[in-house]
């Protein structure tokens, strides 16, 4: 399965905010930018080592090689962005990152668990569901999943709305 590693089916809830510290040299001794790249590199590099989830991060194109500057990047889930927070510590293009949220991804099995087991109990009718992977954990977010039916013959959508950050749904029918 396009080799990434099991995630545990629980959301994942960090004690510690994501804190590391990367050594990351801008390009050439009289640039006057940090090299952003590097940085997204190293964020999500770190998310994978501590939550097993591939994520694409975004920082600012242009941050100006300064001490104490601090930046927003976000890391990409397959739904939902997680806030990341970087300082520079050192004008050498030394960056520490982290969240005071801890990140936590929405327990997808249980959700295709639920619209399979509604369809059940409604329809008598057996589904295989599938939804998006590596979904933030996060009041507000909308994301579509899709039952199967009859082997394939029949495919149904549902719209799951997160309803809080403790992971609690409700999804419709369309």
């Amino acid at each position: 399965m396009n080799g990434k590693p099991k995630r545990p089916a629980k959301p994942v809830l960090t004690g510690t905010a994501l804190l590391a510290l990367a050594c990351l040299s801008a390009c050439g001794s009289s640039a006057a930018y940090l090299d952003s790249a590097r940085v997204e590199r190293a964020i999500a590099r770190s998310i994978l080592r501590e939550h097993g989830l591939y994520t694409k991060v975004a920082c600012p194109a242009r941050v100006p090689l300064r001490t104490g500057y601090v930046f927003k990047c976000s890391a990409l889930l397959g739904v939902g962005a997680y806030p990341v927070t970087a300082t520079e510590i050192g004008g050498d293009g030394q960056v520490r990152y982290r969240d005071p949220r801890p990140l936590a991804v929405l327990d997808i099995a249980k959700v295709q668990r639920a619209i399979a087991a509604s369809i059940l109990s409604q329809r008598h009718i057996a589904a295989t569901v599938s939804c998006p992977s590596d979904v933030l954990q996060q009041a507000g977010l909308s994301f579509r999943c899709t039952a199967v039916i009859d082997g394939g013959a029949r495919r149904y959508a549902f719209i799951v709305s997160e309803l809080g950050n403790a992971g609690h749904v409700r999804f419709v029918g369309t």
